[in-house]
């Protein structure tokens, strides 16, 4: 395979364009067009890749012989993977049990897995298959249908049937399928169909079904059902499971970690509710109870209230991982300064103020100490040979072009593949092409997967700078916590989509995109519009305009709310007339937004300094109000 080494400029622009009239005659059935373009693409680096569309679109026609030939002349190209799936699921169509298990690479998706029990059933290859399908079977939530072949052999030849039912069920209402449980139940005899359906009403109306348990039989399936909807009950009102405990703790000959179980759910369900009894409930949790959840929460409940010596007392007892953190060094700090121990929260201050963080930086705004922002390069382009480089890595060469080409869930696959192939100091060097090719959140996911945090020019880019600074003037916002927002919400990838449907750089919801769009008098985006560039800084800043709006222009609560939802942040406002910004932040219940508002706020705070702006962390942070 040649490298674009020794190419022009102009020459690789025409290969991609090439490339791009190859794969549009392929899409409208031009086939002596596209073989016709094929040929004038010998040596391009992502030829393979046209090859691949070709053969996947017609590979349930395609014979054994080519599809083997291909598979073997491309195995280490990250698409392999997925035609082999495609070949997988044409030989299970056709029923060549044979050829499947032959081309079958015990790959673990579920779908052909379960085609792979299929094959030795039909085949009769059934030596050891019950150990494989039991693995398969005992998951808590539904399988494909294609295990249903597999699953129903199980079901007639495991020698404990009723066993291996109650233990499914018993996962899936774990794991909150409770209509899977119901299906399974099917399964048992009649007297065994009630508990299930005990087990199931249990499930849906926990409170309702506890009174009605109080005064049944005691035995282990009435137990774990006891369990279930206590764990059940807790989340949502801890209050009544804890008065419904005490009334059943003593009725029934419950284990010791089923009580444990009880115990601590109950104590941090009241600590996610923000119940006064919580702090009690957590402290009177045995030692052996209490994990790094209870420790922390204890921690955020006497931080809520302010009780520093507590807090502190708290701290101390953490396990070494967790008291070592910055966090809870400052809070260690913030709770010496609170209670006048200056030297101590001198020194603890200072230390922190070292490091380029969130807490890092709140430290040196307490002992007014410049922010430890200091670029240092991981590589630089003019350190080595773009070319070189990459005609030593095909999958990076690959993945330019890919990149280029507009393929981007290809050019992910060949990236990632790559980093495997290359040593710290090559995936330092490819973390500087990403961002030299603008391909910022490869960029920033490479770096990170190196040692080195202090190339700020890679890991904070300032990319889409006259769209940012143009919405963000338009709006009186400011252009650093556009950065931050953006940065934490898409890492600069302007097609991301995440797995709830958010687009775009911004990351907005198709239907708050629609909401802003029209207050903007503009008509209804499309899904393809939303995630143009220009229009998803436009929605999105006016969004978090609307936000700020709402929350007289606190920055914290804006970034709270827009990744939580207004309705939440007004929820988690303090009782108090006014608490110090920091201390709500990190009492958010919700672990994804208490990370994203610091995020936003750090990331904020370095982009100031590539903006050559002069802005104190602490002067975005004002004192949390009670009502907005």
């Amino acid at each position: 395979m040649l490298s674009l080494s020794g190419q022009s400029q102009a020459s690789i622009e025409r290969q991609r364009l090439i490339f791009h009239d190859a794969s549009t005659a392929l899409k409208k059935n031009q086939f002596s067009k596209f073989n016709r373009l094929l040929k004038q693409l010998e040596g391009y680096p992502a030829q393979a890749y046209l090859k691949y569309d070709d053969l996947k679109r017609r590979i349930h026609k395609a014979s054994r012989l080519e599809v083997t030939e291909f598979l073997n002349s491309h195995e280490e190209y990250p698409f392999n993977y997925h035609l082999r799936a495609k070949w997988l699921s044409v030989l299970a169509r056709r029923k060549d049990w044979t050829n499947y298990l032959m081309y079958f690479d015990n790959r673990e998706n579920t779908r052909y897995q379960c085609l792979a029990f299929q094959a030795r059933l039909n085949l009769g290859i059934d030596e050891g298959i019950n150990q494989e399908i039991i693995k398969v079977w005992l998951r808590g939530y539904s399988q494909p249908r294609e295990c249903d072949q597999a699953f129903e052999y199980f079901l007639e030849t495991y020698p404990d049937t009723n066993q291996v039912i109650w233990l499914r069920i018993d996962k899936a209402f774990k794991a909150r399928r409770p209509s899977l449980a119901k299906y399974l139940g099917k399964k048992l005899d009649a007297q065994d169909q009630l508990v299930v359906d005990t087990w199931y009403q249990a499930h849906l109306r926990p409170q309702q079904s506890l009174k009605t348990l109080a005064n049944a039989a005691d035995d282990e399936r009435t137990r774990k059902i006891i369990v279930h909807a206590l764990v059940r009950l807790a989340r949502k009102n801890s209050l009544s499971a804890r008065d419904l405990w005490i009334d059943l703790e003593h009725k029934f000959e419950f284990d010791q970690d089923q009580k444990n179980q009880i115990n601590r759910r109950i104590a941090l369900s009241a600590a996610y509710q923000h119940l006064p009894v919580a702090s009690d409930l957590l402290s009177a949790l045995p030692a052996g109870l209490k994990n790094d959840q209870v420790h922390l929460w204890l921690a955020r409940i006497y931080l809520r209230n302010q009780n520093w010596q507590q807090l502190i007392d708290t701290i101390e007892m953490m396990p070494v991982h967790l008291s070592q953190e910055n966090e809870w060094q400052y809070w260690l700090a913030r709770a010496f300064e609170s209670l006048e121990f200056e030297l101590k929260s001198s020194e603890k201050f200072e230390s922190l103020a070292t490091k380029s963080s969130y807490y890092g930086f709140l430290a040196a705004d307490k002992m007014k100490l410049p922010y430890h922002i200091v670029q240092e390069n991981a590589a630089t382009i003019e350190d080595f040979s773009e070319a070189e480089f990459l005609a030593e890595n095909p999958y990076l060469l690959r993945a330019r072009e890919l990149y280029f080409l507009d393929r981007p869930v290809d050019a992910r696959r060949e990236w990632f593949q790559a980093l495997r192939h290359l040593d710290p100091e090559e995936i330092k060097k490819a973390a500087v092409l990403a961002s030299s090719w603008k391909w910022y959140d490869s960029a920033i996911r490479t770096v990170a997967k190196t040692s080195h945090r202090s190339d700020y020019s890679l890991r904070f880019p300032t990319p889409f700078k006259q769209q940012v600074f143009n919405h963000a003037d338009a709006r009186q916002l400011d252009p650093s916590v556009i950065y931050g927002v953006m940065r934490r919400e898409s890492l600069f990838d302007p097609m991301a989509r995440s797995s709830v449907g958010a687009l775009g750089l911004m990351q907005l919801m198709p239907s708050t995109a629609r909401r802003v769009a029209k207050s903007l008098g503009m008509k209804r985006p499309r899904r393809s519009d939303i995630l143009q560039i220009d229009n998803n800084i436009n929605f999105g800043t006016q969004y978090f305009r609307m936000v700020l709006n709402r929350f007289e222009n606190n920055v914290a609560l804006a970034a709270a709310a827009y990744n939580a939802g207004s309705l939440n942040v007004r929820k988690w406002l303090p009782q108090i007339d006014l608490m110090p910004a920091d201390l709500w932040v990190e009492t958010v219940p919700f672990k994804e937004t208490r990370n994203y508002v610091q995020a936003v706020l750090a990331y904020a705070t370095v982009f100031d300094k590539s903006l050559g702006r002069d802005t104190l962390i602490s002067s975005r942070m004002d004192d949390i109000k009670s009502k907005y």
